[in-house]
């Protein structure tokens, strides 16, 4: 049961933060944009290796 609430709470921070990427390369800023994919592959990347152990 904890590692489906860890997983639901993982997947909707990243979701929220590759959301929020997509407005701020929308909006202009294609580094900052970048910034967030890049922190959103590392939050998911995270949960991986959580379940892995």
């Amino acid at each position: 049961m904890e590692k489906i609430i860890f997983l639901l709470i993982v997947i909707i921070c990243t979701i929220r933060i590759v959301n929020y990427g997509i407005y701020t390369v929308k909006d202009g800023n294609k580094t900052g944009g970048a910034g967030l994919f890049v922190m959103a592959f590392f939050a998911a990347l995270t949960s991986v290796c959580a379940f892995i152990k």
